[in-house]
């Protein structure tokens, strides 16, 4: 698959198109997989973004960031943002549900995009597909949102960082930011706390439930979605998904390997060092000229 000619003009926004890749019993009596907008209710994504922008700002002015890769993109509210800060994205996820979602969302964002002077497009790739897209060499490159543990085991780490940094330009940036698997592993952390919300389909209970089947080389992640409607009736949602165990030292050494230089292992969207009980791990790098 192949974007577009860069020379021609573009829309604010566009997809890239591609051929598609035990409860009580007043719970239904099967489960249906997680819709992708229930991510989008899941997250605060206004208090997110607000607390997350002013690294993205950072490492983005250091860098000259006018061209930029998101990887796992989901329901690309993280690409809609830096394309309203007049940033040409392209917005990367395997998932046809997510991208449905991302359609929507950059839609309504259209307008801003399109004040700010940014782009954002969409494509559906999976991890190690990012060379194959034809784009730009990028000037940065994301992946956030703990979307980095679907590489599939250290090989599929390797290639995809390695694909990484075959569009990221030389001195671009990447930030990879993921949960802290070192904690988890270290403490066999079972479950994330609920999350709870008011939707127009009733109340929804968001549960993220994790195993440890290997001795530490993956984690179990089950995302479940529990709603109560107007009627007081419960249906259940689930999807479970594999993810590789990366502790940072890994990520780090792997990054290294294929030419990120500068690496910063921090603990948080402040800019705080990584300490071992923080719930999330951030890399910054810069690839090498």
């Amino acid at each position: 698959m192949s974007a577009r000619d860069a020379s021609a003009p573009m829309p604010a926004v566009s997809a890239v198109p591609v051929p598609a890749p035990g409860l009580d019993a007043t719970f239904a009596a099967s489960s249906v997989p997680v819709p992708a907008a229930d991510y989008d209710q899941l997250v605060e994504w206004a208090k997110r973004l607000e607390r997350e922008a002013p690294l993205f700002r950072r490492v983005f002015a250091e860098a000259g960031v006018s061209r930029l890769i998101d990887v796992g993109a989901g329901s690309a509210r993280h690409a809609i943002m830096f394309a309203e800060w007049g940033i040409a994205v392209d917005a990367v996820d395997p998932d046809e549900s997510m991208l449905a979602q991302a359609e929507v969302n950059a839609a309504e964002a259209a307008d801003r995009i399109a004040a700010a002077g940014g782009r954002l497009r969409l494509h559906r790739a999976a991890f190690g597909g990012l060379a194959a897209l034809g784009l730009e060499p990028a000037d940065a490159l994301i992946c956030t949102g703990n979307a980095l543990p679907h590489v599939g085991g250290r090989e599929g780490l390797r290639t995809a960082l390695a694909d990484f940094a075959c569009v990221v330009r030389p001195g671009g940036a990447v930030i990879l930011h993921l949960l802290n698997h070192e904690r988890l592993l270290a403490e066999q952390v079972r479950v994330i706390p609920p999350v709870v919300r008011e939707t127009s389909e009733g109340t929804k209970v968001f549960l993220r439930i994790m195993d440890y089947p290997d001795g530490g080389k993956s984690i179990d992640f089950d995302f479940v979605t529990l709603v109560r409607d107007h009627a007081g009736s419960w249906t259940v949602s689930d999807r479970r998904s594999l993810h590789t165990a990366l502790p940072a030292n890994i990520l780090a050494e792997e990054l290294e390997a294929v030419g990120f230089s500068g690496i910063e292992l921090l603990g948080g969207h402040d800019g705080s060092a990584l300490g071992v009980t923080d719930e999330s791990v951030i890399l910054v790098a810069r690839r090498s000229s």
